[in-house]
């Protein structure tokens, strides 16, 4: 299987990488290391060491013999780039981590607010836009978080899936629908999966799109 790892540098898209690739699938990552670029900003590290992707790569074909292909590239900007790519790679899969992934981060200050709107929004958007394009029939997997029904704590199960309710109609009938779960986000980096959500729902809809959209919860520790 070929698999493109969009955000492969992360501290999820990393390890997923090579965790698909010991099993013997063809994995290539695309990244703008922007995760690299606002630490150095912040003035901040990782608690662990991260190497460069060039030593990354590098150790990973040495310790397995297997090679993951890189492309430095944003998603957000580089729409025609994305295309190409696409065309070029014809990945089965595609598994999409490529978003600015902390919420402190989003509410830090009107700028981090509006490039985490920007970057996330638009590579989700891109992306599809780009499957649509190039008239791949690739499955998409996004990692979403349970941050995006809030933290009210109403104790309400969240089905898998849509959530199924009843609503009348104009002449009072009651008609049964599938909706999206309501949501509650608590900060912009939540808000932007809120909106992958509904980007996902049209393009699987409107053209046929396949998406699997993983919403998950906190993991703690350096082994996982």
């Amino acid at each position: 299987m070929n698999v493109l790892v969009l955000g492969g540098d992360g501290f999820c898209g990393w390890p997923t990488a090579l965790h698909l690739s010991a099993r013997g699938m063809k994995v290539s990552i695309v990244d703008n290391l922007s995760r690299r670029r606002i630490d150095h900003q912040l003035g901040t590290a990782s608690l662990t060491p991260i190497a460069s992707m060039e030593t990354r790569l590098g150790t990973w074909h040495e310790r397995t013999g297997r090679v993951i292909e890189f492309s430095a590239l944003d998603l957000a900007h580089d729409y025609d780039a994305l295309c190409e790519l696409l065309r070029r790679s014809c990945p089965d899969a595609i598994v999409h981590f490529a978003e600015q992934r902390s919420a402190p981060y989003s509410m830090r200050s009107p700028a981090t607010k509006r490039y985490t709107v920007q970057n996330n929004l638009a590579a989700t958007h891109n992306l599809l836009c780009a499957l649509v394009e190039t008239g791949l029939d690739a499955h998409l997997v996004h990692l979403g978080t349970m941050g995006v029904y809030g933290y009210g704590g109403n104790d309400a199960p969240i089905p898998e899936g849509y959530l199924p309710v009843r609503i009348r109609d104009a002449k009072g009938r009651w008609r049964d629908r599938e909706i999206l779960h309501p949501t509650d986000p608590g900060s912009v980096y939540h808000m932007t999966k809120t909106q992958d959500q509904l980007l996902f729902a049209f393009y699987n809809k409107n053209d046929q799109i396949r998406v699997t959209d993983l919403h998950q919860g906190i993991v703690w520790g350096t082994q996982t």
